[in-house]
């Protein structure tokens, strides 16, 4: 009997143990506002160590069970492999968060379905090829799939003006990227800020294309190419209809163009800064030959413009 009652009581324990540390875990894995914390995966948030794989499995528990938005508060998170941000989750930053990507890939790869909102991803290698948000057709972006990418700065402090800000790449058959909107942007040092491309597609007979996104209030800064639309002029491989509004391209002597426009039918429409840094020959708009349809309202002089295309219209306040 006394044994039974040992036995009893060690279960009991046993069970209260697991209780609390139940309870524990799910203290330490969720905020009060439903939100996953990437310090419960073994974020360390103040760029002591490499944090990829925390946010990475805090990112893969949110995908796993509810979804719940992960954030990252810390100061400066550390990161030497990319992030995969899986279907449905949101990723949130604090205003004053930085991932700091020591590598060369590409730092945030989005699904459908997704958000990216605040903070800073921030280029540290000078030897960066890749892109700080990276977009794949493959994910095939439609009205109920769109990706929001918002406020959210991209900044190659590195000073070799190399890899991309924002990519979307469209190169197999049926691949597409549509309707997602993305603002409230800063993109600085790099050598391309925007680029939207779709290849002439492989393994199929389907089309690809990149159409119908709208890129607000966004800030470019002492990038060497600000915005590259890389197309031909309509299908199979397109990139049409996109809008860039409200923007401020900022130009510095690293700058070699300010738009590279192919494609159809896109609207670029903006303010550009310091022309003058570069030289009065330099043409800082080029449509290209397998470009038409085009909008751009910028205010550049017409002798600054290269219109190799068919039907664009270039609008400017300066006679």
């Amino acid at each position: 009997m006394k044994r039974q009652i040992v036995y009893i009581a060690v279960i009991v324990l046993l069970a209260a143990a697991a209780v609390l540390l139940i309870g524990l875990l799910s203290k330490e894995t969720f905020n009060e506002d439903d939100s996953i914390r990437a310090e419960a995966f073994g974020a360390d948030g103040n760029d002591q160590q490499d944090d990829s794989s925390a946010i990475q499995a805090a990112i893969d528990y949110s995908y796993k069970h509810e979804k719940l938005p992960v954030k990252l508060l810390g100061n400066s998170y550390l990161l030497k492999r990319g992030i995969r941000l899986k279907e449905g989750v949101t990723l949130e930053m604090g205003m004053a968060t930085k991932l700091l990507a020591e590598g060369d890939f590409n730092v945030l790869e989005a699904e459908q379905k997704t958000a990216i909102k605040n903070g800073t991803i921030e280029i540290t290698n000078p030897e960066f090829r890749g892109a700080a948000i990276y977009v794949s057709g493959k994910e095939q972006i439609w009205t109920a799939d769109r990706i929001l990418i918002e406020n959210v700065t991209l900044y190659n402090s590195s000073g070799s003006n190399r890899g991309e800000g924002i990519l979307f790449n469209a190169g197999r058959s049926g691949e597409f990227i549509s309707f997602m909107n993305v603002s409230g942007m800063n993109v600085s040092g790099f050598h391309t800020a925007v680029l939207l491309q779709a290849a002439p597609p492989e393994g199929g007979e389907d089309y690809n294309f990149i159409n119908g996104n709208r890129f607000i209030n966004m800030t470019v800064d002492d990038c060497i190419v600000c915005i590259h639309v890389k197309s031909d002029v309509t299908v199979p491989n397109e990139v049409s209809g996109n809008m860039f509004e409200n923007l401020q391209i900022q130009l510095t002597e690293q700058t070699d163009k300010a738009v590279i426009l192919s494609g159809s039918n896109n609207i670029i429409e903006g303010m550009v800064w310091d022309a003058h840094l570069l030289k009065d020959s330099q043409p800082l708009i080029e449509l290209t030959g397998k470009s038409s349809g085009n909008l751009l309202k910028l205010n550049l002089s017409k002798d600054r413009v290269m219109d190799e295309g068919r039907d664009n219209h270039f609008s400017t306040p300066i006679e």
